[in-house]
């Protein structure tokens, strides 16, 4: 395998390693049997990208960061990508993702785990709380692969491999996406017919205006509803994953003016950042994206997108600041651009 197509392949596998972040944030633990698909679903494909790992390049594995716990694989027994589908190949694949899981995290009983769930049996194979570590456990895998693939595609020459440093970063902008929505608190006009469905406030006031604040703690985000009588209710509402959550403030406010669509003129939501950590963490976000787009600036192809990202990427600050409070819109633009970046030509696509 020539090192472009080898890279092409990796490329391909870096797109599946954020679907497969995806997947972990979207994982409910606290749903019923029908969940039990969903946690199916993480352990084989997340097994096939532990497998196709290995199979297009096993060195790769000397040159990670985080999961250098992954030389330990007995390699003999990974299953083989294009095997039939088979429920053996489906058990074993999923497997994989477990044994990981136990090297990597700790999680013990992972791999009897994750091969129970490919038995199709209608009963979950461990109560609520193994569920709930095991999305945290799968969560810190997937991350930790994704950034180790990452950290790697990220030293191939830009100059020679111009598109595959557009999808790192593209890559970025998304885990940039991510922290801003996680960590960003929120306050805006509400009106108690507008509060989502998901926020079982109680004894919601007869008083039709007030404010809505959304904070995230821990693991889980608050909605705090405070009437213009002075009442104040709280919520707490669990870990939905970020694209429910997302679509739950989209429920209440309008994604680019941040206004009540039914009364515009109640005002606007806006974000805000009160945590020195969220910051931190931002601005370790926007330093890295900026520094890996510096040698894409000067290339004639790709100049343009390099001023869209740099744009955006500290909402046109100079660095993000404790207290700063951002336009509701910035977080649309963000996607906008994400989405926009998705759809130029893919790696080696013009390179070929």
């Amino acid at each position: 395998m020539t090192e472009r197509e080898k890279l092409s392949k990796l490329s391909k596998l870096l797109e599946d390693a954020q679907e497969q972040v995806k997947r972990c944030d979207e994982l409910d633990p606290w749903g019923g049997i029908e969940a039990r698909r969903a946690f199916l679903e993480t352990c084989s494909a997340g097994g096939a990208l532990i497998a196709g790992l290995y199979q297009i390049d096993r060195d790769i594995i000397g040159k990670f960061r985080r999961l250098k716990a992954l030389s330990q694989l007995d390699l003999d027994r990974l299953p083989l990508l294009k095997r039939r589908r088979s429920n053996e190949n489906l058990k074993r694949l999923s497997q994989t993702w477990g044994q990981t899981l136990e090297l990597t995290t700790g999680l013990t009983d992972a791999g009897k785990f994750c091969a129970s769930l490919a038995e199709g049996k209608n009963r979950w194979p461990k109560g609520q709380d193994y569920r709930i570590n095991f999305r945290a456990s799968s969560e810190k895998l997937a991350g930790y692969l994704l950034y180790d693939l990452l950290d790697v595609l990220a030293e191939h020459e830009p100059e020679e491999y111009p598109y595959l440093r557009l999808q790192v970063l593209r890559s970025y902008l998304k885990e940039l996406r991510v922290e801003f929505l996680w960590d960003a608190h929120v306050r805006g006009p509400c009106r108690t017919d507008s509060i989502p469905g998901q926020c079982k406030f109680e004894k919601v006031p007869g008083a039709p205006k007030g404010q809505l604040a959304v904070l995230h703690g821990e693991d889980q985000h608050k909605f705090a509803f405070r009437a213009d009588t002075g009442q104040e209710f709280e919520c707490l509402i669990n870990n939905t994953g970020i694209k429910n959550y997302r679509a739950l403030l989209a429920n209440v406010w309008d994604v680019t003016t941040g206004k009540l669509p039914s009364h515009p003129r109640d005002g606007s939501a806006v974000w805000a950042f009160t945590e020195h950590e969220s910051i931190q963490s931002l601005e370790a976000y926007a330093s890295l994206i900026l520094e890996l787009l510096r040698p894409l600036s000067g290339l004639a192809k790709h100049s343009e997108c390099a001023r869209a990202i740099r744009a955006i990427v500290r909402s046109g600050r100079g660095r993000w600041v404790k207290g700063s409070h951002i336009e509701w819109s910035y977080l649309h633009d963000l996607e906008k651009l994400i989405t926009d970046l998705d759809g130029k030509p893919k790696q080696f696509e013009l390179e070929a």
